[in-house]
């Protein structure tokens, strides 16, 4: 049982996880964020300050790879910090990866208690009133997770921590698994008797359109998420593959320049600076781009069909050679087939990834 216990400043978050894993039936962990948050030595931002957004992600992400590795140990863990429901997403997706039973608990005592609490703790680092009523008002409006919150203004810790405790026991307070999105599957078997170049194409396009069908519907947060301890992300693949597009048409194959944005990117620099940068990218551009690169591998893949016999059709050959000395050109057969195994590879990962976010799983 993972509980995710928070609420503004002065709500009795650390007071009540504590007297909560004291008295646990199982063996229990407490976490608080404010660990790590102090961890970091140099460069720190206050995180309810503008410029805070990555450094909290990346605490959050900390936080989450610490809870999943004391669950996978057999422990509970109650979870005490500043959690608002704009961080639970990748606690949410863990709870789907890990098959964990997610609870999530807002004290929220009312805004005169709050700042009588917070403001008069001479240990407490966040005593500013502006700050705190800032940081409550975050939790004022909940919407539907206004279930999960209880009015602390009037009761003591001790009293907060049995009714908590037997609200969870109750099974309250949990957090439903999402249920895994219907993502529509409009792609087109390859054909079971045709010609060869139909058949490396229709498996070709088949292979574009499930990698379109795992990054559906995703918003630029879950195209940027990780799965540890890979770095991979969705949003890296779809502009890796862009690339791949680009690179083994137009650049081996014609023997032209790659598209933008890869002609302009520093790959001394960052050798892998297309699955970097799409962290960057809005899901519009990296779907526009993955778009865009099929189509000009297709104009590539048209043009040389119809070029005149010989060395045409599939025993064409590319412009530029294998950097492997020796090898010669590639013919586009084995280009058509690479790509397909290139695809096939990837949409592996992509499978992963996607069932690690929300729970989509599907071929």
């Amino acid at each position: 049982m993972i509980t995710i216990l928070t609420g503004p400043p002065g709500a009795g978050k650390t007071t009540v996880a504590a007297l909560l894993t004291a008295d646990a039936a199982r063996p229990t962990v407490n976490l608080t964020t404010d660990t790590f948050y102090r961890s970091i030595v140099s460069g720190f931002v206050p995180p309810y300050l503008t410029g805070s957004q990555r450094q909290n992600e990346v605490v959050a992400e900390a936080v989450v790879a610490a809870t999943s590795a004391y669950a996978r140990g057999g422990y509970d863990v109650v979870l005490d910090g500043v959690v608002g429901p704009w961080f639970l997403a990748p606690f949410r997706a863990a709870a789907v990866r890990e098959g964990w039973d997610l609870a999530y608990v807002v004290l929220r005592p009312d805004l005169d208690a709050t700042l009588a609490r917070a403001t008069g703790r001479a240990d407490a680092e966040l005593r500013d009133p502006a700050a705190v009523r800032s940081m409550h008002a975050a939790f004022a409006d909940l919407g539907d997770l206004e279930p999960h919150a209880r009015d602390t203004s009037h009761e003591e810790p001790s009293a907060t921590a049995a009714a908590v405790r037997a609200a969870l026991d109750d099974g309250a307070y949990r957090l439903a698994a999402p249920e895994p999105p219907a993502t529509p599957d409009d792609r087109v078997d390859p054909p079971l008797r045709a010609d060869e170049v139909t058949t490396l194409r229709a498996f070709l396009d088949y292979h574009r359109d499930t990698l379109r069908r795992k990054t559906a519907g995703l918003d630029a947060d879950q195209l940027r998420t990780t799965l540890p301890p890979s770095t991979m992300t969705l949003g890296g693949l779809l502009k890796h593959l862009a690339f791949v597009e680009s690179n083994w048409f137009l650049q081996v194959f014609d023997g032209g320049a790659a598209m933008p944005p890869f002609d302009a990117a520093d790959w001394d620099a960052d050798p892998d600076w297309e699955w970097h940068s799409a962290a960057h990218d809005a899901p519009d551009e990296l779907r526009s781009l993955f778009d865009a690169a099929v189509a000009a591998a297709d104009r590539s893949i048209d043009a040389a069909l119809a070029a005149p016999a010989p060395g045409s059709g599939l025993d064409g050959t590319s412009a530029r050679e294998s950097r492997r000395p020796g090898e010669g050109a590639f013919s586009l057969r084995w280009i058509l087939v690479h790509m397909i195994e290139e695809y096939a590879r990837h949409n592996g990962h992509a499978d992963l990834l996607r069932e690690a976010l929300d729970g989509a799983t599907g071929e």
